[in-house]
């Protein structure tokens, strides 16, 4: 299996990201680290890396995290983000890593990598810690506006990671809304629930209707499905609070054994335990992390990314897609 990782990606690269490749070396799997070669060389140096280990494909040019996504990418082909979107591509990795722009990172898919099966919008999906283990969020960022096709399409995704990731044979699949009715929500989501609800018998999971904000968090879907707009901003304001929160605990708490047990506990909500956020419907393992990304997050960045290569990710998503596809036409005529 053959990895590539933007080392130019990030707030902490490069020095974080050599770090969190050099601790995920094994022998059954090569890591190619996409960069300035020359810089990079002399990094090699400094920690103790050597290309027989952690080959370089040399990428001039950096994307930095406050420029133009679209404009980045069409101005700057062989920018460390262009160059691993166009190995994967090419087939010659089985999977991307990125911390950099996220917004140049989509772009440099959408233009670059084939969609899988007739899927118009490919979705980021992220996971959520829940009362029992993991809810799957999806859009939480790649489509701003989205038609109800769009989120038929995350579900059947999303369903496919679920069984994956969280080991589920039949997911609960549930479309975020302001209500459980199915009047409830506003003309997009009325409109995707009509049409879940009209392709129940084709899915390849159990669409349970709407869900609330709350259902995110309680266990009751695995996975829940929304545009990019909401799920990116439910996303940030998740992040935020719990960040809140468990300043205000360590401000409070100093007691040893109670300041120990407070560590372990967020580990449950530390997003570098989880590695990167999948892009799904491209022709491709990509992964995004999050800009602050250290070692440890990279290092589970990669994990993922064997993971979902080994357990065959795109094929699974294209095999139902194309499934559900083929269903649609045949109720057409």
């Amino acid at each position: 299996m053959k990895i590539a990782i933007d080392a130019w990606g990030g707030d902490f690269a490069p020095h974080e990201i050599l770090k969190g490749v050099k601790e995920s070396y094994t022998e059954d799997c090569s890591l190619i680290l996409v960069g300035p070669r020359e810089q990079l060389i002399r990094l090699y140096s400094e920690y103790q890396m050597d290309e027989a280990r952690f080959p370089i494909e040399n990428a001039p040019q950096i994307i930095a995290m406050d420029e133009n996504p679209t404009e980045a990418v069409r101005k700057k082909p062989l920018s460390s983000i262009c160059r691993g979107i166009q190995l994967l591509a090419e087939k010659k990795v089985d999977a991307f890593v990125s911390a950099g722009s996220t917004g140049a990172v989509m772009a440099a898919a959408w233009l670059g990598l084939e969609r899988i099966a007739g899927v118009e919008r490919p979705a980021i999906v992220t996971s959520i810690p829940n009362s029992r283990a993991y809810t799957l969020l999806l859009d939480v960022g790649a489509n701003v506006d989205c038609k109800p096709r769009h989120l038929l399409h995350f579900a059947v995704m999303g369903a496919e990671y679920a069984k994956i990731t969280l080991g589920l044979d039949n997911p609960k699949v549930g479309l975020l809304s302001i209500g459980e009715e199915e009047n409830k929500g506003n003309e997009l989501s009325k409109a995707a629930y009509k049409l879940l609800k009209s392709r129940e018998h084709m899915l390849n999971f159990d669409f349970i209707g709407n869900v609330e904000g709350y259902n995110i968090v309680d266990g009751k879907a695995d996975v829940v499905v929304c545009d990019g707009f909401t799920g990116n901003a439910l996303l940030k304001f998740g992040e935020g609070i719990i960040e809140l929160i468990f300043k205000i605990i360590r401000e409070n708490v100093t007691e040893p054994a109670l300041v120990m047990r407070i560590k372990e506990t967020w580990k449950a909500f530390d997003w570098s335990e989880y590695g990167g956020a999948p892009l799904l419907g491209v022709e491709g393992v990509c992964l995004i992390c999050h800009g602050k990304t250290r070692a440890k997050g990279i290092k589970s960045a990669i994990l993922k990314a064997k993971e979902l290569v080994e357990n065959g990710i795109v094929p699974a998503i294209r095999e139902r897609l194309s499934r559900l596809n083929t269903e649609e036409a045949r109720g057409a005529k």
